[in-house]
C-alpha cells in the first residue's frame, strides 16, 4: 500500500489534518485511495479516516500525501485549530484557577 515507506515526507501531514476531496478523481487509484476520497467527501481528519478503513494513522497519512501530491484531496491550514486549542486550554486553566 505504501511502496515500502514508513513515514510521510511533510511534517504538516499529521493524524489531526483535516483533509477533503475535490475535483476528478483519477482512474489509476487504489482501492485504498478510492476509499479515502470517497470518506473525504466531506472534511475529515486522517485519523477518522484510519479508523473508517481500519488501517494504521501511518499507512493513512502514507495515502493521503500521494492524493496531496496528486489529484483528489487538499490539506487545510491546522494553524487555526492549534491557535483554537491554546486559546481553549488557556480558558481550562483560568476556570481551574477560579
Amino acid at each position: 500500500m505504501t511502496g515500502g515507506r514508513t513515514r510521510t515526507t511533510r511534517r504538516e501531514v499529521r493524524w489531526e489534518a483535516m483533509v477533503e476531496a475535490f475535483g476528478a478523481t483519477p482512474a489509476d487509484m487504489t482501492s485504498e485511495q478510492m476509499a479515502i476520497v470517497s470518506a473525504a467527501a466531506v472534511p475529515v481528519s486522517i485519523a477518522e479516516l484510519s479508523a473508517l478503513m481500519h488501517l494504521p494513522t501511518g499507512v493513512v497519512a502514507i495515502l493521503v500525501e500521494d492524493l496531496l501530491d496528486g489529484v483528489g484531496l487538499m490539506e487545510f491550514d491546522a494553524a487555526d485549530v492549534e491557535i483554537e486549542l491554546s486559546a481553549l486550554t488557556r480558558m481550562i486553566e483560568r476556570v481551574r484557577n477560579l
